[in-house]
C-alpha cells in the first residue's frame, strides 16, 4: 500500500487505481482519467458506477466531489476590484 495515503478517499482512490493497472482503459491510470473515462466514455450511470467499483453511490458521489475539489484553481485575490 502507497505510504503516502492520507484519507480514507486517497485509499479508495488508491485501490481503484490499482485494480485498473492489470485491466487498463487505455486513458491512463489516474483516478481522474479513470473516473472520467467511466463516466463519459463508457457511458454507464452513477449506479453502475459505484456497482462496479463494489461502492455505495454516496461514497461515489464523494469522491467526484473530492475530484471535483482538487480540479479547481487556486484562488487569486483581484486588489484592483471595484463594487459596481
Amino acid at each position: 500500500m502507497n505510504t503516502q495515503v492520507e484519507t480514507n478517499l486517497d485509499y479508495m482512490r488508491w485501490l481503484i487505481e490499482e485494480q485498473y493497472v492489470e485491466h487498463p482503459t487505455g486513458c491512463g491510470g489516474s483516478f481522474g482519467e479513470l473516473l472520467c473515462w467511466e463516466i463519459h466514455e463508457n457511458g454507464k450511470t452513477f449506479i453502475w458506477l459505484a456497482e462496479k467499483w463494489g461502492i455505495s453511490v454516496t461514497t461515489l458521489g464523494e469522491l467526484i466531489y473530492d475530484h471535483c475539489k482538487r480540479l479547481e484553481a487556486a484562488p487569486v485575490v483581484n486588489h484592483n476590484y471595484e463594487k459596481r
